[in-house]
């Protein structure tokens, strides 16, 4: 262990040989002046060895070492793919999660609606006996899927109203019908590929212990259900328990980054092609 003592004395020294070394370089010499500097910033550590000792020791000592964020083992989905698993020592916890379902945002509702739900949420946490974590997300959702649906449309769309142009024997109101829901189509593709759209989720966290895997997991799932049913009965939504990859949305921050939309990709294949 350093002394405060030892660490003064040591600094002492390398302040007198610096005034010893500034004392014989010659009076014009630039490398005075930086001495002179050095000199005073030993004494600055010197004498703050006092108050700050606690500091210096750890300070001197982390060289070589490798800093351990979490030296625990990281969670592990369940066989079943419904609840997470983590081991401490000889117990074993799995936690299970309930997604709840919510309609309306607040900003949305008058002060009556505001006071009628916290009562229904004052309910909903009366409903276990047991520690639950209530908690809300933001997330951006994957529309891919949807736009390319959309983009399917919209090109089956186009090719009828190209044959019913040139169809000499096709009557000009159907040409016109098909021409509107091209119309509807891509109207439609530009509002949902413009901007991003956002989620917001609401769910439930509940954790069991057990001696294995299987006991704890089977405990948590069953403090889910009962969960689940309850808040479904006070909030008249149909709570259910979350699995695979809408788990791992929550707990997981790889699963909360804004997947890239099929709009980014063409907009990217648009500037790669006029480059």
């Amino acid at each position: 262990m350093v002394s405060q003592r030892f660490l003064f004395t040591i600094l002492l020294l390398i302040d007198v040989v610096l005034l010893l070394a500034i004392y014989l370089l010659p009076p014009a010499a630039l490398l005075k002046f930086v001495l002179a500097l050095l000199v005073l910033g030993v004494d600055v550590l010197a004498f703050s060895t006092k108050l700050y000792m606690s500091f210096f020791v750890p300070f001197l000592r982390m060289k070589g070492h490798v800093a351990t964020m979490n030296s625990e083992e990281p969670f592990m989905m369940a066989p079943s793919g419904n609840a997470i698993v983590v081991r401490r020592g000889a117990s074993v916890f799995a936690s299970a999660f309930v997604s709840v379902p919510t309609y309306k945002s607040a900003t949305e509702m008058n002060a009556e609606e505001k006071a009628d739900f916290a009562r229904l949420f004052s309910r909903a946490i009366t409903i276990a006996k047991y520690p639950v974590r209530f908690a809300t997300q933001l997330s951006v959702i994957n529309k891919d899927a949807y736009i390319s649906n959309i983009r399917s449309k919209l090109d089956e769309a186009e090719e009828r109203y190209q044959s019913a142009s040139m169809n000499a024997q096709g009557s000009k109101a159907d040409s016109e019908r098909i021409k509107g829901e091209v119309t509807m189509w891509h109207n439609l593709y530009d509002n949902v590929n413009k901007v991003g759209s956002q989620m917001l989720e609401a769910f439930a966290m509940v954790t069991a212990e057990g001696g294995n895997e299987e006991e704890a997991t089977s405990l948590a799932l069953q403090r889910a259900d009962e969960l689940a049913s309850g808040m479904s009965s006070v909030f008249g939504v149909t709570a259910s328990i979350l699995e695979g990859d809408d788990i791992l949305r929550f707990v997981e921050p790889d699963h909360m980054i804004p997947p890239i939309t099929v709009g980014e990709q063409l907009r990217e294949k648009n500037v790669a092609t006029e480059l």
